[in-house]
This record gives C-alpha cells, sequence and structure tokens, in this order.
C-alpha cells in the first residue's frame, strides 16, 4: 500500500545517508580507480579521485569540508558497513583495504550535529527495510538480533534505558557478527568509540545535540548575548540572568511554550531540531511516514516564501510534503472536528446539569488544546484540574485515529507508522512526550515539525511554494468544516464548541454562528453570549500570565464562567512559538487570524458535527461523543506536577 519514495537525500544540511544509487555504488566499487562516493555533513557530496597517500582530513576537504564547521565526529565506511573511522584517524592515510570485497566504496561523514543513537537507529531501520525488500538476504539469519538492537536502542533515545542494556547490545552485536560473518558490526564500534555519549544519553537523560527529541528540554545555549528579551516576554518568569550575560531557565516553572524563542534576536534558545530524523525516515526504505498539518500553519507557511499573512497554502504544502517522499499528508484539522463532537457534548452535559440547579457540576469547562496551559494548570493549579475538558488535543486526537484505527484498516502495525506533527507550537514537541500518549515505547505522535523547521527542510531542498503547484489534501483524515480551521486562532476553540453545543441544546440551527461576542484581540476578556433562551458567560485568555489572572479570580469566587478557553500565545496557535517571526507582530498575528476566519466563512460546512468524516469514524468504531469507546480512545487525564527542588 506504500506509495514510491520520492525522499530528497542531499541538501544543504548535508546529504542523509548515500546520495547514490546502489549501481552507482557497485560501479565505483569495481572499478580501478581510486574512486570514493563521499556524502553526510559535508558542503559537496559526490564523487572525488583519492590521491594516492592522501589523510581522511585531505579526503574531506576534496569534498568541501564539513558542513557549518561544526568539527568531525566519525567517517562510516562502505555499506553496509566497513567501520567507522574516529578523530584519530583524520592526519592517517586513508586505507583502501578497509573496503573489502564485500562492502561497497563510499564513505559517509559524520559531524558533532550528528547524534550517534540516533544514526544508530537511522542505520538499523535502514537496514531492515533493506532486508525487508529483498535485498542483504545474508543478514536474514540474524534478523531477530537485529529487530532487538533497534528496540534497545529506542528506549536509550527515549529516555528509558538503564547500563545493562549496554551490556545487552554487546551481546546482540557479537551475536549478529558471528551469524553474518562479519569483519566489523556497527553497534560493536558504536559502544566502543562513542561509550561515553551513549552514557550521558542513559545517565543524564541528555542528548547533546538535542536531536532526541524525547530528552530535550527548552535551552538558552552559548549564543545568548544577554538582551533579556527572553525574559521579558516570559509569562511564567522562569527566565533568570544578568544583562550582557548568558540566561537560564527554571525547569519547575517553565511550560514550553516558546514565546522565548519567538523574541530571541540571535536565535540562541533550541526546544530541540527533528529536522536530520524527519529527512532521515522519508529516506529509509519500507517506512510509511505521515504527516497532519495544524489548522494555522496554512496561513503562516506561506510568509517565507512571499505570500502575505493569512494567505491559505494548504494545497502548496501538502504538494511539497510530497515532493519531500512524505507517503500521506493529513489534516490535523479533521481531528479538531473530532475533538469538538468530544468537547461540545462534554460542555452540553455540564451545563444541562448546571442549568437544572446540579450543584455538584464542575464549572467552568475548560478547552484543553494547548499544552503549555495544560503544564501550567497542573504545575499551579493543582487544585482545579477537575476544570478542564478530558478530551485529547486534536494533535493527539488524529494520532490515535492515525495508529490504532487507519493503520490498522492498511494493514499496518504501529510501529511500522512514523507519524509526523507538523505544529506552530514548540509545547506541541513536549505533549508528544507525554507518556499517557503512548502505547508502551511507541508514541501516538513520534515527533513534532515546527513552522519554522519546515521553512528550513524546504528552503535546503530546493522547494519553493511559490513555485509549485496545488495538490489535495490526502482523505480521509483531511476534510474539515470552518469550525474546525478556526482552533488556530484566539477565541476559535470556544467558538467552535459553543456552534455545536447551543444547537445540540436547543434542537434549532442559528443562522449566524460567527460568534462576534467571543471574537477579539484582548489578552483577557470576559464574554456574554446570548443564543435563543441560552445565556452564557465565557471567558477567553491568550498568554499565561492572563491565564493566571483569570484562574485566580476563578478560584477566589470574584468571577464566574461557564466554560474558559487559554491559549498559552499571544492571539491563539497563529503566534506560536514555532511560528515565522513577524516584524509588525500584532498586525501580522492579525492577518493570520482573519485569513483562518476567511477559510471558515468560505466553506459550506461550519459546524463539527456536520463532518461527514468524523460521523463515519463516530458510527465505524466510536459509538457517539462521550461513549466509553470515545473515552478509551479519545480522552485523557491531567496530573499534579510536584516541582523538582534539586
Amino acid at each position: 500500500m506504500q506509495k514510491q519514495k520520492q525522499a530528497i537525500i542531499q541538501s544543504s544540511l548535508g546529504s542523509v545517508f548515500s546520495v547514490f544509487s546502489e549501481e552507482e555504488l557497485k560501479k565505483i566499487t569495481d572499478d580501478k580507480k581510486r574512486s570514493v562516493a563521499i556524502s553526510g555533513k559535508i558542503n559537496s557530496p559526490g564523487i572525488i579521485e583519492v590521491p594516492q597517500g592522501a589523510t581522511l582530513a585531505q579526503v574531506i576537504n576534496l569534498a568541501g569540508g564539513l558542513l557549518n564547521d561544526r568539527g568531525f565526529k566519525a567517517a562510516q565506511l562502505g555499506m553496509p558497513f566497513g567501520g567507522f573511522l574516529t578523530e584519530d584517524s583524520l592526519d592517517k592515510e586513508l586505507d583502501f583495504t578497509l573496503f573489502d570485497e564485500d562492502i561497497s566504496r563510499n564513505i559517509i561523514i559524520l559531524s558533532q550535529e550528528d547524534c550517534i543513537i540516533q544514526y544508530s537507529k537511522f542505520y538499523v531501520d535502514y537496514l531492515i527495510g533493506k532486508m525487508h525488500e529483498g535485498a542483504l538476504e545474508h543478514y536474514e539469519v540474524a534478523r531477530e538480533e537485529i529487530l532487538r538492537i533497534w528496540k534497545l536502542l529506542d528506549r536509550v533515545s527515549k529516555g528509558k534505558s538503564n547500563m545493562r542494556d549496554i551490556f545487552l547490545l554487546r551481546r546482540l552485536a557479537s551475536t549478529v557478527k558471528e551469524k553474518v560473518n562479519q569483519k566489523h558490526n556497527i553497534m560493536e564500534e558504536i559502544i566502543d568509540k562513542f561509550y561515553e555519549e551513549i552514557k550521558e544519553h542513559i545517565e543524564e537523560d541528555r542528548c547533546y545535540t538535542s536531536q532526541c527529541n524525547h530528552l530535550i528540554k527548552l535551552t538558552i545555549t552559548t549564543k545568548c548575548i544577554g538582551c533579556g528579551a527572553c525574559k521579558r516576554v516570559c509569562p511564567v518568569d522562569c527566565i533568570h540572568g544578568e544583562p550582557k550575560k548568558q540566561h537560564y531557565i527554571d525547569y519547575n516553572r517553565c511550560t514550553h511554550c516558546g514565546q522565548c524563542i519567538a523574541a530571541c534576536p540571535v536565535n540562541a534558545i533550541t526546544a530541540g531540531d527533528n529536522t536530520f530524523r524527519f529527512l532521515r525516515d522519508l529516506a529509509t526504505p519500507n517506512k510509511v511516514v505521515i504527516t497532519q498539518m495544524a489548522p494555522a500553519i496554512r496561513v503562516t507557511i506561506g510568509e517565507a516564501f512571499g505570500f502575505e499573512p493569512g494567505t491559505n497554502v494548504e494545497n502548496k504544502l501538502a504538494a511539497a510534503l510530497r515532493k519531500l517522499g512524505v507517503d500521506y499528508v493529513f489534516d490535523t484539522t479533521w481531528a479538531a472536528d473530532l475533538t469538538i463532537m468530544e468537547e461540545a457534548a462534554e460542555l452540553q452535559e455540564r451545563l444541562e446539569k448546571h442549568f437544572k440547579g446540579d450543584k455538584d457540576v464542575k464549572l467552568p469547562i475548560l478547552t484543553s488544546c494547548c499544552p503549555a496551559w495544560v503544564k501550567f494548570i497542573e504545575q499551579n493549579y493543582g487544585d482545579m484540574l477537575d476544570v478542564p475538558s478530558s478530551t485529547k488535543s486534536p494533535m493527539q486526537m488524529f494520532a490515535t485515529i492515525a495508529k490504532d484505527i487507519w493503520g490498522r484498516e492498511h494493514g499496518l502495525e504501529r510501529d511500522q507508522i512514523t507519524s509526523v506533527a507538523i505544529m506552530p507550537c514548540v509545547a506541541k514537541k513536549y505533549e508528544a512526550s507525554r507518556l499517557e500518549f503512548s502505547r508502551g515505547l511507541n508514541y501516538d505522535v513520534d515527533y513534532v515539525i515546527t513552522t519554522r523547521e519546515l521553512i528550513k527542510i524546504f528552503e535546503v531542498s530546493g522547494i519553493n511554494l511559490s513555485e509549485i503547484e496545488d495538490e489535495p489534501i490526502d482523505q480521509v483524515m483531511g476534510e474539515y468544516t470552518g469550525a474546525g480551521v478556526i482552533f488556530g486562532r484566539t477565541g476559535g476553540v470556544i467558538e467552535a464548541a459553543t456552534r455545536t453545543a447551543v444547537e445540540k441544546m436547543t434542537g434549532q440551527r442559528v443562522d449566524n454562528i460567527e460568534f462576534e461576542a467571543l471574537r477579539g484581540w484582548d489578552g483577557f476578556r470576559a464574554c456574554e453570549l446570548e443564543v435563543g433562551d441560552i445565556k452564557l458567560r465565557i471567558g477567553i485568555a491568550y498568554g499565561l500570565k492572563e491565564a493566571g489572572k483569570m484562574l485566580d479570580k476563578i478560584r477566589s469566587g470574584e468571577e464566574f464562567f461557564h466554560a474558559i478557553e487559554i491559549m498559552a500565545c499571544t492571539c491563539g496557535c497563529v503566534g506560536g512559538g514555532g511560528q515565522p517571526k513577524a516584524k509588525k507582530r500584532l498586525e501580522t498575528l492579525q492577518k493570520r487570524a482573519e485569513g483562518l476566519n476567511a477559510i471558515d466563512r468560505s466553506l459550506p460546512l461550519r459546524r463539527s458535527y456536520e463532518n461527514p468524516a468524523v460521523l463515519a469514524i463516530y458510527d465505524k468504531y466510536l459509538d457517539y461523543p462521550l461513549s466509553h469507546k470515545a473515552h478509551e480512545l479519545l480522552h485523557t487525564k491531567y496530573f499534579v506536577k510536584v516541582k523538582d527542588n534539586k
């Protein structure tokens, strides 16, 4: 069922694996000349003639030198594997006898940007993919051991490992080497040459390259100039430091909202970068890569390619992702409609009990889509965790349906699907790594790519959205209503929920569902919404300082709301920490939000309960909103976060 891979394997980020076909490598290997195919973290991948007596350092220089001058890490010789050369080999003559008759004559250069665990996982993934294709048949005798090696590396990359796993990796590597009759084994040599890096992953839960997304925190790097811009915009006052000196983050308070990243003028703050992992997954044989795009992405990413803020480029984005090699391009907005079906039903249930005089019903109900405010309320308002709706965010709902329902319908196990979420929000990286959104060590969202990261991938891969022809988003998980798309701006989630809830409660269709009372740009606003006989008081806030004020007033009894919406970022997801930076910030954010409103107005279906694909999911798998089946798959719980005073 898998589509043909068209992965971009060479860019200014470095060629992903080898930029050469097996036929080309065989020709080079059989050639009597001193030809070598060189790829990886170098400026000019290609075929070079190696002069007699040339050192490894000279070979790298012949290929344009190391990419970004980030420092040499290792050179992998040949495919499938002919050994590693490390820094102590740089000034030694390149020994051509290392390319034996079973090893292709190519060199893959790793720099200090490469995480050895992620590279090892990618290599083993690639090996398994080639075996699945029917190549490398002599490796079949060690298939079980190779699969176990991958699982152990996966544990290490996710911070779920211990030092005994290195012992197991050694033993498995030795068995593979013996069974396959290898001269060199990649796992043996990685353990030997990169032991300290593996140990750091296991004992310190640290990946110094920031490529293992489960081990990453927001980090202010040594690029920091101490300007204080991050400190001024931080909504939870978690950044500290003196002027003109490197600043630091208090992780007891940080919510991963990413506003510091958006404000930093020198790009000194990182939340990790899954760019290399994404490109490698796209280049791996027999790996099914699916993407989902958040509602706000379509009206922001075009800015990097000359489009006005607010321009909807979703179909160009779909075409560009397919050109990269994505197998299925889906839309988170479809899952936003699914979220509303559950959230609106929960709102309706609580409101009906409240209006009947039930004193025990918990109000207000709080929309549950923003992971930064979820972490904020868990850290600071543990006594109010009965306020949020229990529905998962659209990102997590989509990924759950994709792996547990869509995948099964297509004959795919969970671990055969690589689920990539393209998000406007840095906190989504944190959300994707929450244990409750996984089954064992298989997470519903494998990793998140932010808007800015995807822009970089397109630019270095030679893809220009202004020049690409439109292509539709893949169905079934692509159709959406106007209610789903307005999730990307402040007030949009609660407006979408009330569109469904009030019509279900009254049994009447509302002609004008653009609830202007819920719209606006103030960071904290109290809104009165009257539809027929129903009168609702709704609170809307963006920015966690404003959210704190709202929650304090609710807790003290100073304010009462039937429902509230909180988003961590300015004007909602259109101002997310992973979005393109804007010079005229507020004006640009408002244009992005109006772009979503324009899409809403243009659609024939504007209520989530009208989405036929969502209704089909209920009919076939979930029964109805808030059913036992729906709770099992689409709902979650929140936890009091105990602060670590270490």
